[in-house]
Formats: C-alpha cells, sequence, structure tokens
C-alpha cells in the first residue's frame, strides 16, 4: 500500500456501542476507510465478499455466526485479506483457536483500541509490504 492509499475495513461487532467505538476510533486514527459494518458474523461474511477490504476485523462472540467461523468463511473466499479477531474473553488458548481459523491476530478487547491499533500497523507497514506471520496479543 502506499503512504496515500487508506486501508478499506470492514468491523463486525453485535454490540453497537463497541462498533461505533471502533469506527470512531480508526475513522479519527485518518488511514482507514471504513467500507462497512455488521452486527453478525453471516453478515460479515457477506459483506466481506461484496465490499473486498483489506481488513477484517471480528468480534469472537456474535450471533449467528461466531468471529471464528467467519474468519474461516471469509479468508477460504478470500485468502490475501487480513483478519483480526478481537474479544473480552482472553488466553493463549483462544488467541490460538483463532489462529487456526484463519485470523492473523487475537487481540483482547481490553488492550483495544491501541492494541488493535498496533496489530493492524504490523499487518500493514509502512511501505506497503504486508506481513503474513501470524501474532498472538
Amino acid at each position: 500500500m502506499h503512504a496515500t492509499t487508506k486501508i478499506r475495513v470492514l468491523i463486525a461487532d453485535d454490540s453497537p456501542t463497541a462498533l461505533r467505538s471502533i469506527c470512531d476510533y480508526l475513522e479519527f486514527a485518518g488511514t482507514f476507510e471504513i467500507v462497512g459494518t455488521a452486527s453478525d458474523g453471516q453478515n460479515a461474511v457477506q459483506l466481506a465478499a461484496l465490499y473486498k477490504p483489506d481488513l477484517v476485523l471480528l468480534d469472537l462472540s456474535m450471533p449467528r455466526v461466531n468471529g471464528l467461523e467467519a474468519a474461516e468463511q471469509i479468508r477460504l473466499s478470500n485468502p490475501d485479506l487480513r483478519v483480526i479477531i478481537f474479544s473480552e474473553l482472553n488466553g493463549l488458548s483462544l488467541a490460538e483457536e483463532c489462529l487456526r481459523h484463519g485470523a492473523h491476530s487475537f487481540v483482547p478487547k481490553s488492550l483495544l483500541p491501541e492494541g488493535l491499533l498496533m496489530e493492524i500497523q504490523r499487518l500493514f507497514p509502512p511501505g506497503g509490504r504486508r506481513v503474513a506471520s501470524e501474532s498472538v496479543s
């Protein structure tokens, strides 16, 4: 990505307050374009196919399709897309489970928003070279 190109982001969280907070934070950062939001995993999968964002941020616990299933489905149809799962839950085994389902990273909600921004910067470093390695925060 070029320095002037914004990272296109789709955000999914069933909490309207959390969803709005993440959107506000990323919009304030200025390097992101929010291309869509979803309140459940099924809608997130559909919107990812429709909008083809660079990055999908998924809450782990959502109705209809949870974040793990959504990550797996999204990555199957678009392997180059980056996925970060976030959750109020925490733990190494949970983070490892997220990575096994296709997420590139897991961020506990307790580390939002700074931890999320750090992971996005790791996946989309300045200069445009995407990082392929997976991480557990």
